[in-house]
């Protein structure tokens, strides 16, 4: 590590390349405004194609699995790299809630939706993705009365491949958007892309933000800029906040509890190395939502394992014939992102409802699909998409700044609540209608 501390100017200062900070970084980069974006994991496709895909761009923990885990024991997945989040999503597409934000004041334009949406390559897959086990879910559900149907994805289906299951695992021919796409274009149009490199601190003097210090492989910085923006996730923007003297952030944690239910045929093929999420269903009352998907096989067997290790020895080798389903639970908060970066995760009564709800659902559609009804299994959740620790209207205005002038946040921490849905595009929404605002401030 260098010795001497490295000193940067900088309009705007962002700390993590999730897709909220990617976005800003090109947006104003294209406005000509001086960007330095700030990563601790690295700009890298190595890996893309295969469980090490996945495993490197994780922040890890000290156990067999490579996810951070809550005091209660609960994993966390975190991204961990250029692109954050949208490095280990499947790629599936949801369009911003438009009554969500504008309960709580903020308003979205069409036009704006649209743009990201086309650029995030928002589109719905061709019939010729949908494989025979995922039509089969989609019949089953339909038939008693569960209105599954194509999902749109981030994917440029004319490079994708059929039947490829490992869009977690980073894409190799390139068919799945991430913000990395958005992070090279910034750094194309000027802006400076510090990578192995931790936000340490926020610069604050009387009440303003004035950049931040951070420290990595390629020594200590300090980044002195007009506006600050936290875009590191959930929990580390959490994090950033309290350091910077914003004591209430990380009360609160959500974590879009996540599992998946299957069963297995006898006869035909099931779901497991078919196109994933191309179907499903957001069930908004209840706080849910359902997809076709098996989890790829590495991940299948060790977590089927983990939970089940007898019944896993006698049925590892039918993977082949695994039908499967995915659910998503928006939880209500109750969690804490400690200082010293511990997670508490604790679930409320109408949490262990939706999840009792999202299982009995899942079960009736398998069933019906023709797995036995004695040997269905679920996975142990995992929470998804750390949300809600720095919420719009309690620490941040409907500009998404802080009660310190010229400090933003813009990434998952924002949300007021449950994010209800897939949040990638809304972040990228979000971001863009920051960078307006940021763009005549600096």
């Amino acid at each position: 590590m260098a010795d001497k501390c490295q000193r940067l100017e900088a309009d705007v200062a962002i700390a993590g390349a999730g897709p909220g900070g990617c976005t800003l970084a090109r947006e104003l980069s294209r406005k000509g405004k001086k960007v330095v974006l700030i990563e601790q994991g690295t700009n890298s496709r190595s890996f893309f194609g295969n469980p090490l895909g996945i495993i490197s761009r994780m922040e890890k923990a000290p156990h067999l699995f490579p996810t951070k885990k809550t005091v209660e024991g609960y994993s966390v997945i975190l991204g961990h790299g250029v692109g954050g989040g949208t490095l280990l999503y499947a790629g599936s597409a949801f369009l911003p809630g438009v009554d969500y934000w504008r309960e709580f004041g903020i308003e979205f334009e069409q036009e704006m939706i649209d743009e990201a949406a086309r650029e995030t390559w928002y589109h719905m897959p061709p019939d010729e993705f949908i494989g025979q086990g995922t039509r089969r879910i989609w019949q089953a559900a339909n038939e008693i009365g569960i209105p599954f149907e194509k999902v749109a994805r981030h994917i440029d289906f004319s490079k994708c491949v059929a039947n490829c299951d490992l869009c977690v695992m980073g894409c190799v021919p390139d068919a799945k958007w991430t913000a990395m796409e958005y992070a090279d274009e910034a750094v194309k149009n000027g802006a400076t892309l510090l990578t192995s490199t931790r936000v340490t601190d926020i610069l604050v003097e009387n009440g303003v933000a004035g950049g931040v210090k951070a420290r990595g492989k390629g020594g200590e910085y300090i980044v002195n800029a007009r506006v600050t923006v936290c875009a590191c996730g959930g929990v580390h923007t959490a994090g950033l906040l309290q350091r910077a003297g914003i004591k209430e952030a990380g009360s609160w944690f959500t974590g879009d509890p996540t599992t998946f239910s299957f069963g297995f045929i006898r006869e035909g093929q099931g779901n497991a190395r078919e196109h994933c999420m191309s179907v499903g269903w957001h069930d908004e009352e209840h706080g849910v939502v359902f997809c076709a998907m098996a989890a790829p096989a590495v991940s299948w067997h060790a977590q089927f394992f983990q939970d089940e290790p007898l019944k896993y020895l006698a049925r590892m080798h039918r993977y082949g014939r695994v039908l499967s389903v995915f659910e998503k639970v928006s939880d209500e908060g109750m969690g804490t992102c400690h200082p010293d970066g511990r997670i508490s995760k604790s679930f409320t009564e109408r949490d262990w409802s939706a999840f009792r709800y999202a299982r009995q659902t899942a079960e009736k559609i398998l069933t019906k699909a023709g797995c036995d009804p004695g040997d269905l299994h679920h996975a142990n959740f995992v929470l998804g998409h750390p949300s809600s620790t720095v919420k719009v209207g309690v620490l941040l205005d409907t500009n998404l700044e802080t009660q310190v002038k010229n400090l933003y946040c813009c990434d998952t921490s924002v949300f007021p609540k449950a994010p209800g849905r897939p949040p990638a595009l809304t972040v990228v929404v979000l971001a863009k209608r920051l960078a307006r605002r940021l763009e005549v401030l600096v």
